[in-house]
């Protein structure tokens, strides 16, 4: 696992391959082992079932007409605001871009303390070597109250691991 300083070094030594745009402030985004990431302005909202539904996979083309009929795609401005309801489900993305170079691998992790609050942030968490792009957050919150979400705010964050040839 690479220290906080050694990831600091890494993003201002163009040589290793490492670039994570835009950080904005190194010296509150970089932790101890890790980097904060902070939501994009793309969502994919979920709408909540009213009766009856189901996403069946076995019928492909029913399965697509649901899910594109349960989903709205929305883009919002750095600093808006989004309510995520008790049992609602959304699709996100980090702001920042990431460029891990072959010598590096990642893990993506939702901030412990969205989870004390019942936001629970999902992640397709290993980042390959080699990948370029930003991460995918899949957010559900579980407890009782909305909670508010600003774009811009950190929500996740990446440890990095030197990759072994």
């Amino acid at each position: 696992m690479l220290s906080g300083d050694a990831i600091a070094r890494a993003l201002t030594d163009h040589t290793t391959g490492l670039a994570i745009t835009p950080l904005l402030d190194a010296d509150q985004q970089i932790g101890a082992t890790s980097v904060d990431l902070r939501l994009g302005p793309d969502l994919i909202l979920t709408s909540r079932a009213t009766g009856a539904t189901s996403f069946d996979p076995a019928d492909a083309e029913e399965f697509l007409a649901r899910r594109e009929a349960a989903q709205q795609y929305i883009r919002r401005p750095l600093g808006s605001s989004i309510y995520l309801h008790p049992g609602e489900f959304a699709i996100a993305r980090t702001l920042e871009f990431l460029t891990v170079p072959s010598t590096m691998s990642g893990e993506a992790l939702g901030r412990s303390s969205w989870g004390r609050l019942g936001l629970i942030i999902a992640t397709a968490t290993l980042v390959e070597p080699g990948f370029r792009g930003t991460i995918t957050l899949e957010l559900t919150n579980v407890a009782t109250v909305p909670i508010v979400l600003y774009v811009g705010m950190r929500i996740a964050q990446i440890v990095l691991f030197r990759v072994e040839a």
